[in-house]
């Protein structure tokens, strides 16, 4: 009898070493067996094939101009589902009607603005699941220089606490680097891979472009209107200089070639610039604004928009009882 006892317990202390061995692996054998699924088709394509979850998506591609970028660049897209966009449609023209405006259908909203939020979701270079697997996390920056940050998180299987599948988390930095300020969706299918990249879906309940389509899309924007600008700059005064370094700015929109903004640091003092941009994109003009409290902003010398960096740089000057000269770039801040 008490053997039989004693090969019991035993029985019962070798199964749960086993066990215990089962649920403490150390290698990381589970958290990092991420499958990848392959498709015979380029970006673009694959999300063709897809019209039940995707095809909102495509016209907005196309409508972006975008549609050669998703064919043949070395990306990482995190693709947001038709609801997504039309759930943003949606809060757009319920925005509208409280304003008295009439609704917009998808048609209507200008390309530059599906273009200047498309990109904020497609990341040169191939990422999968692994490669956001850091205890922090890893920032990204987008095609239009953005950054954003994706976390990845091991999901729990059965007998062990996160060892399965990593769930993804894209954040929006919502103009912050403070954690609790970022906007976030999380990613419902990932590790896609098509011939010339890697795509994660994004949840159906994401809403398209953050926080960012319904004001973007909601007032008159072109391709340089931005209320997360920084400039830094120096002033030549008579008998000193004076450095700024930066300085928040906001970029308003005039007309699609046209923004205004503060004329160097001045802002507290009245002076309001607005800068044109040629058809080419690169030289930009100077000129003051009509609320101006001087009149006399201009150019002295160089000024173009680099769109590369989505930067001005600028050199121009103003009058009082003599002539002020600025240098100043303005950039776009990437988060």
């Amino acid at each position: 009898m008490l053997r039989k006892q004693f090969i019991l317990l035993l029985s019962v202390l070798i199964t749960a070493i086993v066990l215990t061995q089962g649920c403490s692996k150390t290698d990381d054998t589970y958290r990092n067996s991420v499958p990848i699924n392959k498709v015979d088709l380029n970006v673009y394509d694959y999300l063709l094939s897809k019209k039940e979850t995707f095809e909102t998506l495509v016209y907005i591609v196309d409508q972006a101009q975008l549609a050669d970028t998703l064919r043949k660049t070395k990306i990482t897209f995190f693709a947001p589902t038709n609801q997504s966009i039309l759930t943003a449609l949606e809060n757009l023209n319920v925005n509208r009607s409280l304003t008295g405006l009439p609704p917009l259908k998808i048609t209507e909203v200008p390309p530059f603005i599906w273009r200047a939020m498309l990109m904020r979701y497609i990341i040169p270079g191939e990422f999968t699941s692994e490669n956001f697997a850091l205890a922090d996390g890893l920032d990204v920056i987008t095609m239009n220089k953005r950054k954003l940050h994706v976390n990845a998180q091991a999901t729990t299987t059965q007998g062990s606490m996160g060892s399965g599948s990593l769930l993804l988390k894209y954040s929006d930095l919502n103009g912050s680097r403070f954690t609790k300020d970022w906007v976030f969706s999380y990613v419902t299918s990932s590790n896609l891979q098509a011939k010339n990249g890697i795509i994660h879906t994004l949840e159906p309940s994401h809403v398209f472009g953050f926080r960012s389509f319904v004001q973007f899309a909601g007032t008159l924007q072109n391709l340089y209107s931005d209320r997360y600008y920084i400039s830094s700059g120096r002033i030549i005064l008579p008998t000193a200089t004076r450095d700024w370094l930066e300085l928040g700015k906001e970029l308003i929109a005039i007309d699609e070639s046209t923004v205004q903004t503060d004329g160097a640091d001045l802002k507290s003092s009245g002076y309001f610039m607005r800068l044109k941009v040629n058809p080419e994109n690169n030289l930009v003009t100077v000129s003051p604004a009509p609320s101006s409290v001087n009149q006399t902003l201009r150019n002295n010398g160089d000024c173009h928009y680099d769109p590369i960096n989505q930067e001005f740089v600028l050199n121009y000057k103003y009058t009082t009882s003599a002539d002020r000269f600025i240098s100043e770039r303005i950039k776009l801040r990437n988060y």
